[in-house]
């Protein structure tokens, strides 16, 4: 009977020790109600995660909070795609895909690739060789419209 209890008592100190971290990162007053206390994600940290996960070439454009606590937000670029992952506060785990926010049903996750720049085109690497010119082909200012006929 005594080792049942003393089992008992070590399993439910185990459980309630392994899930401190869960309840502190999503309580309301965990890190006195700034994370940023006691949290934080560098460039070179998610440049480190992207390499393990063989993708070293993405540009980062912001590392924030999440809407959802417990989560960083790590807006990006990679071979001209906008997009956004979350990496939890242990820098173990990365989500993909989109936060909901259920009262107005709006997709943040879509909100903030929509605020990521749009990556720039060297106009001079454009091939103009079959190219419709219309008007000075010297102006200072070129507008480039393609289409496809076929």
């Amino acid at each position: 009977m005594n080792r049942r209890i003393v089992f008992l008592v070590m399993a439910a100190v185990f459980m309630f020790s392994s899930n401190i971290s869960s309840i502190h990162a999503f309580s309301t007053d965990g890190c006195e109600a700034d994370c940023k206390k006691c949290h934080a994600l560098s460039n070179q940290e998610v440049e480190a995660i992207l390499k393990k996960l063989n993708n070293p070439n993405a540009k980062i454009f912001s590392i924030r909070m999440s809407h959802v606590k417990g989560l960083w937000e790590v807006s990006f670029q990679d071979r001209g795609q906008k997009g956004v992952f979350y990496v939890d506060f242990s820098k173990n785990f990365i989500l993909s895909g989109s936060i909901i926010e259920v009262n107005t049903g709006s997709n943040k996750t879509a909100e903030i690739v929509y605020r990521i720049p749009a990556g720039k085109v060297d106009f001079n690497k454009i091939p103009l060789d079959n190219a419709f010119v219309m008007g000075n082909s010297e102006a200072k200012r070129k507008v480039v419209i393609f289409s496809d006929p076929d």
